[in-house]
């Protein structure tokens, strides 16, 4: 079972609805300072994982969430692929965790976790990799 450990968070602006199914994705911030999963595949561009949700009747600017930094280890919905503990993870434009490609920058490691189906749940641990 994925688990998360000294990873910090803080609470942003919501900038949709996010329902359980976007748990533990990747999130970056629009134009308007507000919290979006997906859009680019460049880490620089990603803030963190979605660790909150909100309520069905919230709009965009409405309502906060809880955004788990990138730092320590942290839960990441992942991507179907064959990566597995000890690969490097990145972020694809729909939020998910996957193997790095020539356009996406690797974030960090996965410290437990398998291959599998999308949608599943890995431990990562964030860092920076130069050249992954």
């Amino acid at each position: 079972m994925a688990y998360a450990e000294s990873q910090p968070h803080v609470s942003l602006t919501a900038g949709s609805t996010f329902a359980t199914s976007d748990l533990y994705k990747f999130v970056q911030l629009n134009g308007s300072g507000q919290v979006i999963i997906g859009g680019s595949t460049a880490a620089v561009n990603v803030v963190g994982t979605l660790l909150g949700v909100t309520a069905t009747t919230g709009g965009a600017g409405s309502e906060t969430v809880t955004v788990g930094l990138l730092q320590g280890i942290g839960k990441l919905q992942l991507a179907a692929s064959t990566v597995a503990a000890g690969g490097t993870i990145a972020a694809s434009s729909a939020g998910l965790g996957i193997a790095p490609t020539t356009d996406a920058i690797a974030v960090g490691y996965l410290v437990d976790g398998s291959s599998g189906a999308a949608g599943r749940i890995g431990s990562v641990l964030f860092s920076y990799i130069a050249n992954a």
